[in-house]
């Protein structure tokens, strides 16, 4: 695998920085189905690594699989029980037990106060704000599909703990990540306001839909949201910025919310055009969304698509879907479907190029996860769907 990073960091740097699928390989791309099939082989395969409890962090140069990470397996729970749903028979059951089984793992690893940990497991002690939400959106998606009562009760600790660590506000104030404040936590409040829907408690959906408020505020007259950076000193990332615009969404869906989709839209139209002027999307921006970063964020890209998907389904508007078909086959034309027996087979990398700054030399296993899910949105738009399924307004 030593080769196969250093062929592929060659290859990324030789490719063109806008619109990568550009040139001869564009019309060689396998088609929207083989591509779901690889990198659904891929997501099981970092599942089969970690004794098919949970999911391997990802494969990286020179450490090959890394242990298994709490935060992710946590949200592609819902995206196994969206493949089961797809599927039938054996199959379907496969995904329905998987995600089970994961949640049955995690479960186990979940601190006495209702949080996770963050990072991967073992990394760290303290519980997570973030980490805690994505994995409490995996239970309510189980929930919803099975209503398991051994998971409705740690979805329960997790939304306390959630509720636990805002301010009068909303606000995460504490067990943050890098201890600072994030825009993108909105994405638990999803998990919260999707809780209070499943259960019909109050108190869930008005701490949610508070933290929405508060992160509303985080955003300038440009659309582009403050207090987003990953760490201290970093600058906002599209993975991230994708994080606050999915949470917000998906509060709009469960509440009809306005102000939330507004947000949204003040957000997408911004990337919109960056998109058109300049052909790609920098991984890193700034509140003028400058371009910060000479590489891509390809989860970023395959989150975002999601998004612009859903706002053609609302809209109508044909420029929201131009632009995530453009996002998802920007991803796509960096996925590797040659070798069935490569560790990377049907993989998304954290960057483009390969070494960039974000996830550099590995393939993480969410970019994977959420390019599946930037797949079956597709799908879902190309059929004529415009509403959600259920699932998809609890977990994602």
């Amino acid at each position: 695998m030593f080769t196969h990073f250093v062929v592929r960091s060659a290859a990324d740097f030789m490719k063109p920085w806008s619109n990568i699928l550009v040139g001869p390989e564009s019309a060689r791309r396998p088609t929207p189905e083989l591509q779901l099939e690889g990198a659904v082989c891929w997501l099981m395969r970092s599942i089969d690594v970690c004794a098919r409890r949970a999911s391997s962090k990802g494969y990286r140069f020179l450490r090959g699989w890394m242990a298994p990470y709490p935060e992710t397996s946590g949200y592609i729970i819902a995206t196994l029980l969206m493949l089961a749903r797809q599927e039938s028979g054996d199959r379907a059951t496969k995904y329905r037990e998987q995600a089970e089984a994961i949640a049955e793992w995690l479960m186990s690893v979940q601190l006495s106060n209702g949080g996770f940990a963050g990072g991967e497991l073992g990394r760290v002690d303290e519980p997570d704000v973030f980490d805690t939400g994505m994995i409490l959106l995996g239970f309510n998606a189980l929930i919803h599909e099975t209503g398991n009562q051994s998971v409705r009760e740690a979805a329960r600790k997790a939304a306390d703990f959630l509720v636990s660590s805002m301010d009068e506000r909303g606000c995460f104030v504490h067990d943050l990540s890098h201890s600072i404040l994030h825009s993108y936590n909105v994405r638990a409040a999803w998990g919260l306001v999707a809780y209070g829907k499943l259960t019909h408690k109050n108190q869930y959906l008005e701490a949610g839909i508070a933290n929405a408020r508060w992160t509303l505020s985080q955003q300038n007259q440009l659309g582009y949201f403050a207090n987003n950076a990953f760490k201290r000193g970093g600058n906002a990332n599209t993975h991230g910025i994708a994080y606050v615009m999915r949470g917000l969404m998906q509060i709009n869906e469960l509440v009809a919310d306005r102000e939330c989709f507004q947000g949204v839209v003040r957000a997408a139209n911004a990337l919109r055009a960056l998109y058109r002027e300049q052909g790609w999307i920098a991984a890193e921006l700034g509140p003028h969304w400058q371009y910060l970063s000479r590489h891509i964020c390809l989860t970023g890209y395959a989150q975002l698509a999601v998004v612009f998907f859903r706002l053609f389904q609302m809209t109508g508007d044909q420029s929201y879907r131009w632009t995530a078909d453009r996002l998802v086959d920007d991803v796509a034309s960096t996925q590797d479907l040659r070798r069935p027996s490569a560790p990377h087979y049907g993989a998304i990398a954290g960057s483009f190029p390969i070494y960039g700054r974000y996830a550099p030399l590995q393939y993480p296993n969410w970019a994977t996860k959420f390019f599946i899910d930037a797949l079956i949105a597709k799908q879902q738009v190309v059929i004529g769907q415009r509403d959600l399924v259920p699932l998809q307004l609890y977990g994602g």
